[in-house]
């Protein structure tokens, strides 16, 4: 169901207030919300009004429901537009169809984003492996002040990655992170850290290197150590070099130790497919950005 930005609710020569009306739906509600809402009459041909809270909304429906039938809807995204889908009576919105719409809409923005600030920050860097993360971090920051097309493309990403973020949670995974400034080089830069047990955690990271090589670092991390100390493993594409992604890890402090490589698991090649595994994510199967 999309909420509809063109048409005049009211009828009749008044003006338009669809603007207003998405700005309060928009304040009212987040990303991920199951809303319950009643069918009020049809417009046209695969449109009807719907009663969402006290607020008349012009929706496209694929199923015509009768009047005054109550419906339940999940909020998929609210920018660029606010598009809700109905579900079914009895439908679970964790199931994998609607994980597929979550992950979907983040990864598309989360590539969008990737690649605007390859091309207009990260490339104009000198970007060096000895210069701290909170530098890199400091300057996105600076450019997203002064860039208001990407700063609109990174709070979109940062909506949806909180959506996803709450997925993660309720699959009791741990923290979901996006961090592009830990390896301006690199897109797609994502971090998975496990509750802490007896003082160990596991740290998930995710990189697409250039080439569209996916790389998986998978470890655990001791925090009562002193200093920390981390071991982990590399899980590699099929077409990526092991030598080429190893030499800065093994040149590493003797607390963070590399045991290896390993070809990513079936079905896998990022974070959220690693998790997900109900989900073919890989691009000769169902591909999530499609």
């Amino acid at each position: 169901m999309r909420i509809s930005n063109n048409s005049n609710p009211y009828g009749g020569g008044q003006p338009s207030s669809t603007t207003n009306r998405g700005a309060i739906f928009k304040r009212k509600v987040k990303v991920g919300q199951l809303l319950k809402g009643r069918m009020l009459r049809v417009e046209q041909e695969g449109f009807a009004w719907v009663l969402i809270g006290d607020m008349e909304l012009l929706a496209q429906v694929e199923n015509m429901p009768e009047t005054g039938q109550w419906l339940e809807f999940l909020v998929l995204s609210l920018e660029p537009s606010i598009l809700l889908r109905q579900l079914q009576q009895g439908a679970d919105p964790r199931s994998s169809i609607f994980l597929r719409d979550y992950i979907r809409s983040y990864l598309t923005e989360r590539d969008k984003l990737d690649t605007m600030l390859a091309y207009s920050l990260w490339d104009s860097l000198n970007i060096t492996d000895d210069k701290p993360f909170t530098a890199y971090r400091t300057v996105l920051i600076n450019f997203l002040t002064q860039a208001p097309t990407a700063l609109d493309q990174f709070t979109r990403v940062m909506r949806l990655h909180s959506s996803v973020q709450k997925m993660v949670t309720s699959s009791k995974h741990g923290t979901f992170h996006y961090m592009p400034w830990l390896m301006p080089s690199a897109k797609g830069v994502e971090l998975l850290i496990s509750t802490p047990e007896n003082n160990i955690c596991t740290v998930t990271a995710g990189v697409i290197l250039h080439g569209a090589q996916h790389v998986l670092t998978v470890g655990q991390m001791n925090l009562s150590a002193n200093p920390v100390s981390f071991a982990y493993r590399l899980l590699l594409d099929k077409n990526c070099k092991a030598g080429n992604n190893t030499s800065r890890a093994n040149s590493a402090s003797t607390n963070c130790i590399c045991l290896g490589t390993t070809e990513l698991p079936a079905g896998a090649h990022d974070i959220l497919s690693l998790i997900f595994k109900e989900m073919p994510t890989q691009r000769s199967g169902l591909d999530l950005r499609a």
